[in-house]
């Protein structure tokens, strides 16, 4: 005889598991790093820019020299000795000199046409430290003017915003810089500055880029009181 199948157990639980994996819902999302990195990012940037102008300036000090111009004298040039000659002495008779007749001749004025000299045009350097010069010359006495404009009108492609914003945050009226001997080689140059602005001493230096054929420009400068 058969027995009848058995019913549903009701007593069944399921087993305790490990849900610690499953996503948490309706929880706050982790927050994102990316500002605090961005901002680390900035700050590294600031500290190379110091650092680079920071070494350009001990560069300077330790290469700067004075150019001392020394003015070529004269070849000396022995005076002639007169060696004494032994004159026999001997009874001279004084000989009457005839006088003559000068005739005075007329001489025939010459005409002279006056030559004029094609005027030359002298085209400034391009590279080397005479180019260098000669742009920290005309910039710095764009300074010394009070001429910011004219000053900014000889920054290189990019500096043109910044070279503006360093002379109205280094200089102050009146200023009286004067440049030194340029260091380096092309394309860059680093010149020494030296000077007055606001009647306090400074000293800084200025960047001059030489990219032939572009015309050799300024790419940036700094100044520091004593």
């Amino acid at each position: 005889m058969s027995s009848p199948p058995p019913g549903p157990n009701y007593n069944w639980q399921p087993q305790p598991g490990n849900y610690k994996s499953a996503p948490t819902y309706g929880q706050p999302p982790r927050k994102s790093r990316a500002g605090l990195i961005l901002a680390l990012i900035v700050v590294l940037a600031l500290i190379a820019l110091t650092a680079i102008g920071i070494l350009a300036y001990r560069l300077v000090n330790n290469h700067q020299t004075p150019n001392a111009t020394a003015t070529p004298s004269a070849p000396h040039t022995p005076a002639p000795t007169a060696h004494p000659s032994t004159a026999h002495p001997s009874s001279a008779h004084p000989t009457a000199v005839r006088p003559t007749t000068a005739h005075p001749t007329a001489t025939r004025p010459t005409a002279t046409h006056p030559t004029t000299a094609p005027p030359t045009t002298a085209r400034p350097p391009q590279t080397g430290p005479a180019a260098a010069t000669t742009i920290g010359r005309q910039f710095v006495a764009q300074l010394n003017a009070n001429n910011p404009t004219a000053a900014a009108a000889l920054a290189c492609k990019g500096s043109e915003q910044l070279i503006p914003t360093l002379i109205q945050a280094l200089l102050t009226p009146p200023t009286n810089l004067t440049l030194g001997q340029p260091i380096g080689q092309d394309p860059t140059y680093v010149v020494p500055l030296t000077g007055k602005t606001n009647n306090t001493p400074v000293t800084g230096v200025l960047i001059i880029q030489t990219h032939p054929p572009t015309p050799t420009c300024i790419q940036a400068f700094q100044v520091t009181p004593h």
